[in-house]
């Protein structure tokens, strides 16, 4: 009797556990779940209600006169034009360069492809402000351009390289990884037997191209041309560092109006902004659907680069393939010989002045130089981690409850990857300068939380799209035969799905964390003397006339890019080896 008491006792205590295990389980998954919607509501809904709130009852009372003292003002006209001036000449520099580079790489057969490659892919670790720190101190003033133009035209002023032409150049420039990306590969798919074709009824190369090639390349261009639409629309570190005399762009103008107490002014002009990022955005996918029509092929034989016979077109080819290399790298180079160089050489416009590690000894030695540096680093420790958990939090659940409701939550998860930075900014300014119910009555403007805070909001949309693609690639069938085994939903995902989403999680978090080391934009309207990062103090120093703070910001510059590509290897590494031990207890389960 006593025994079949024991075993009654032993059955009934694991059964205790495992109600108990169950219900922590529970418990931790609804306190994720509610945590990450508290999450969701205060800092993504919440700010861009309030925008719209200020569009539709300002606090100047009436939207009316709001809108028509906005309209009336030459300066935001005169922003406006600008800014579609930028856009739309952009947009053809842009896709120019772009694709000129991306068929220099994969469809002509040209020595020295290595270093091409190289070079054509610093855009993708040589972005933002470092970028166009990068650029002013090649061509702003003291730069070694501007000495060579003004040895051969001495009245050409020191600030030449400032307003429209100066941005469209950063812009020609800085925004052609979209094509090193995702054009290389499209071209490579190219069904080769279409050019043969081309070639056999007497096209030469070059016209081939024209009419065979791109047609098939329509959707993967449009695509490239959306991403540099939306890039040139909002853009804000190129024109408010470069802008000169009455050049400005609508960014730069929205932070200035909230600057001069005007917040109704920039929500409607920050509103009207979103909205033509938006229609352009709807437009481009209407675009990019209608050429997949007339462009699917499926490819039978592999791209072959083609040989320019011609001593002509070969010459012209290697022309530019590397006069486009010596611009992107030129940069670079300046920069890090400027690094480098001791103040002296910088004082008297010598690109080389010999080796001195004094501009990073100054960095490091100098606690007001360094804590732009370790501020930076804080705040991607802080956010990185909370987007990659409620991102991947919320996806999960998406995944795990499609229906027509998740699929509208899921949209407007992208929201701020289509919002102006500026506007998410305006947002956070609006609703959090005063106490506010969801965050405990706390103010958070001022404070060192609301950049971490606005982090997160900005790299959701990054976290959410590659988490919703892996989870897409999960065979099913490990997650049912879990269910089978008595598994609950929490603890399936804990010990099966998650494991199989660390590889992609790294490689979010080494893109998130060069999204946000240096970032400018969010930043500069937000941040205080707590949390001042590296992209607000490389954006005051990038066009300063001090030698000694121009070591420091060239120092800045190579710090950021170094680490940027330091984080990217490594987490490409880890991603890796995290890829060989699913894929080995998999097989060991087997």
């Amino acid at each position: 009797m006593s025994a079949v008491v024991g075993r009654g006792s032993i059955r009934g205590g694991r059964a205790m556990v495992r109600f108990v295990g169950s219900a922590a389980w529970r418990l931790i998954a609804w306190g994720m779940f509610l945590s990450c919607a508290w999450f969701v509501v205060t800092f993504l809904y919440v700010p861009n209600i309030g925008v719209l709130r200020e569009v539709i009852f300002p606090s100047s009372g009436d939207p009316l006169a709001t809108a028509v003292e906005l309209f009336s003002s030459a300066r935001v006209l005169a922003a406006i034009r600008d800014t579609l001036i930028v856009t739309a000449v952009s947009l053809v520099t842009v896709s120019t360069v772009g694709i000129t580079q991306a068929f220099i790489l994969e469809a002509f057969c040209i020595r020295g492809k290595g270093f091409l490659t190289v070079a054509y892919a610093i855009p993708l670790v040589f972005g933002s402000v470092a970028a166009v720190t990068g650029y002013v101190m090649v061509y702003g003033a003291g730069g070694p351009i501007t000495i060579g133009l003004q040895r051969l035209l001495p009245g050409l002023p020191d600030d030449w390289f400032s307003g429209i032409p100066a941005v469209i150049l950063v812009h020609t420039f800085t925004m052609t990884g979209y094509h090193f990306l995702f054009l290389r590969p499209a071209i490579r798919r190219i069904d080769f037997s279409m050019v043969e074709a081309a070639r056999s009824l007497g096209m030469s190369p070059v016209p081939a191209f024209v009419r065979v090639v791109l047609p098939v390349l329509r959707p993967m261009i449009v695509a490239s041309l959306l991403m540099v639409l939306i890039g040139s629309l909002g853009s804000f570190a190129a024109p408010n560092i470069l802008g000169g005399g009455s050049f400005t762009m609508v960014g730069p103008l929205i932070r200035t109006l909230t600057s001069l107490g005007r917040p109704d002014m920039a929500a409607l002009l920050g509103v009207l902004l979103a909205l033509a990022t938006v229609g352009l955005l709807a437009w481009a996918l209407r675009a990019e659907r209608r050429a997949s029509l007339f462009s699917a092929a499926k490819s039978t034989r592999p791209f072959q680069p083609i040989r320019v016979g011609n001593p002509i077109g070969r010459a012209t080819l290697y022309a530019v393939a590397y006069a486009l290399a010596l611009v992107n790298m030129l940069p670079v180079l300046v920069t890090v010989l400027m690094a480098f160089s001791p103040v002296e050489a910088i004082r008297n416009g010598q690109l080389w002045g010999g080796l001195t590690l004094d501009n990073f000894a100054t960095v490091f030695g100098d606690s007001g130089a360094v804590a732009p540096l370790i501020n930076s680093l804080l705040l991607c420790v802080i956010a990185i981690p909370v987007a990659l958990t409620i991102g991947t939090a919320l996806s999960h659940f998406v995944d795990r409850h499609r229906g027509a409701a998740t699929d509208a939550l899921q949209m407007t998860f992208f929201l701020p990857y289509f919002l102006p930075g500026v506007l998410i900014a305006l947002g956070f300014l609006i609703v959090f300068g005063a106490p506010h119910v969801l965050t405990g009555g706390h103010v958070l403007v001022g404070s060192f939380w609301i950049l971490p805070l606005a982090y997160v909001v900005i790299l959701l949309p990054t976290v959410v799209r590659f988490v919703r693609a892996a989870l897409a690639g999960v065979d099913p069938a490990l997650d049912e035969a879990a269910r089978a085994l008595g598994a609950r939903s929490p603890r399936r995902f804990a010990l099966i799905t998650l494991p199989m989403l660390v590889p992609v999680l790294v490689q979010v978090a080494a893109l998130s964390f060069n999204a946000t080391f240096d970032e400018y934009t969010v930043s500069v309207m937000l941040y205080n003397v707590n949390n001042r990062p590296l992209g607000v103090a490389m954006g005051a120093l990038a066009a300063t006339p001090d030698p000694e703070l121009v070591g420091v910001a060239t120092a800045y510059v190579v710090l950021n890019t170094v680490i940027a590509l330091g984080v990217v290897l490594f987490a490409d590494r880890m991603a890796a080896w995290q890829s060989r031990r699913v894929v080995g207890a998999m097989g060991g389960a087997r």
